[in-house]
């Protein structure tokens, strides 16, 4: 429509200016003579009829009229003298032309500019038009006549259809084009991952040695290539697990193969469920072994330590030792007390558990383990202490044995922060737990010292003995309880103490 436009202002100039040019070579004389005579046979008359007739002959496709300037209210104007063509089509000078709105929009602008305009195309009963008109004034400066320059404008509208038909017809070509394009380059983009389909489908099916072609597309020859990685880990996945299956005694049908995909997970299921087992099995003989050999050495032991013990306070109660004898004994005394701490840690893996359960208010619990071990936190280092405790929460368990627990983890916080710090217990309640919550902003742990925790002989204390979180860990267990720990070396260590709320 670009070209249609550029041909359309093209005609448009061409017209105005020959309008503009043969304007200047007509006589206002001869114009006035006509317009008062009316008569054909008038040499004015004759002179101007031959002026208009010229400009058909010079411009191709063109037809000239002389009008008068004047337009009736039904946008008929009178034509003063007419071309030969003009006679062709029926219209003779001295008659009313029945002009179009873009004709007498265009009359007007040249009558009101007083120079050369042009009409937008127009159509009348004798077809397409671009119209330029160009004002014939007299001596005093009124214009007197219109000189009206017509060219044929059909050539536009040819024009318009044949570029119309031309772009449809390349429109249509660029279609199938594009559809021919896409269909052959969607059928090799689209076979790879149809490949990959197939091959999810064999996996699925427990086929595991299925392999896919490398492809060329970048991405897709990354997935080809994890594809075929993961069916190479999954068919050595299957092999160990048949592998462990008759271990157990209990091995499937071919499991490496041909068993259903999702019967080998429920082999897989089933063998970590006994793996679990066995490990709560070995556990549990381990912490009898310890707590049997804990029994047996605590009574061994205890009985001559507390007799030394005796001897010691009374030595120490003496007047007569020095001040540095004093300090010695009470030196051993500190000693043996520690050393009792620990064999009642041992005595408690033992012990077995006829503790009275019962309904526990776990706010009030947390505050007296705050205020037994706030002046512990003042004396020993710059520690704050802060608490958030939510009231109304009741537990199940023992009052004694999970106090002894929260005091153990307190203090390990504060031994945590040597260098002083911020310490925490909050209470609150998720789902069927009542949880204690104890922070630190101590040393914390790495993630194999968390793993660790809780294992007899473990500490990271350089006194320690791991005994205390052992047996922390224990008392929680038979309440049906959990311990959560979540640390960040140098940053500081969270315990969370899940207990189940109580029954009402």
């Amino acid at each position: 429509m670009v070209e249609t436009r550029q041909l359309e202002k093209q005609l448009t100039d061409r017209v105005t200016d020959m309008a503009s040019l043969w304007s200047s070579v007509i006589e206002y004389e001869d114009v006035e003579k006509v317009k008062e005579q009316q008569d054909p046979s008038d040499p004015a008359y004759k002179r101007l009829h031959h002026l208009i007739s010229l400009v058909n002959e010079k411009a191709a496709y063109s037809n000239a009229s002389l009008l008068l300037p004047e337009k009736s209210d039904d946008n008929s104007v009178k034509l003063l003298v007419t071309s030969k063509s003009f006679k062709e089509m029926g219209l003779e000078s001295f008659s009313l032309y029945s002009a179009s709105d873009d004709f007498i929009d265009g009359l007007t602008e040249a009558v009101q500019k007083r120079s050369a305009a042009s009409s937008e195309v127009h159509q009348d009963q004798f077809g397409t038009w671009i119209s330029a008109f160009s004002p014939i004034v007299d001596s005093k400066g009124n214009i007197i006549a219109i000189l009206c320059i017509d060219i044929d404008a059909a050539v536009l509208k040819s024009i318009q259809r044949d570029l119309a038909l031309y772009l449809s017809g390349l429109f249509l070509i660029i279609i199938f084009l594009i559809y021919f394009v896409l269909k052959w380059g969607l059928k090799k983009v689209l076979e790879p991952i149809n490949d990959i389909i197939s091959g999810f489908k064999e996996v699925s099916s427990g086929n595991f040695n299925v392999k896919l072609k490398p492809s060329n597309q970048s991405d897709l020859g990354i997935l080809s290539e994890r594809f075929n990685f993961m069916t190479t880990r999954l068919a050595i996945l299957f092999e160990r697990l048949s592998a462990t299956s008759e271990q157990f005694g209990t091995v499937p049908r071919n499991i490496s193969s041909s068993h259903r995909f999702e019967e080998a997970i429920g082999e897989m299921e089933h063998i970590m469920e006994r793996t679990k087992i066995l490990k709560e099995l070995q556990r549990a003989e381990k912490m009898n072994a310890i707590g049997q050999l804990a029994a047996s050495v605590a009574h061994e032991i205890r009985n001559p330590m507390t007799v030394v013990k005796g001897f010691l306070q009374i030595f120490l109660a003496k007047e007569e030792m020095t001040e540095e004898e004093k300090m010695y004994i009470k030196l051993m005394i500190d000693e043996m007390e520690r050393a009792e701490t620990i064999i009642n840690d041992y005595l408690s893996l033992a012990k077995p558990d006829i503790e009275q359960v019962e309904a526990i208010n776990a706010g009030e619990l947390a505050a007296s383990v705050i205020d037994l071990m706030n002046s512990y936190a003042m004396m020993s280092k710059n520690i704050s202490v802060a608490s958030e405790i939510s009231e109304g929460i009741w537990i199940q368990g023992n009052a004694s044995e999970l106090k002894q627990v929260l005091i153990n983890i307190y203090k390990n916080g504060i031994e945590a922060m040597k260098n002083g710090g911020c310490l925490s217990l909050s209470v609150s309640s998720e789902g069927i737990y009542g949880v204690f919550e104890i922070s630190d902003t101590g040393i914390g742990m790495t993630k194999g010292e968390m793993d660790r925790l809780g294992t007899a002989f473990y500490s990271l204390k350089e006194k320690g003995t791991g005994m205390g979180l052992l047996v922390c860990y224990q008392i929680v267990d038979r309440m049906k309880g959990r311990i959560e720990v979540n640390s960040e070396k140098g940053k500081g260590t969270v315990f969370r103490i899940f207990i189940p709320l109580a029954i009402d």
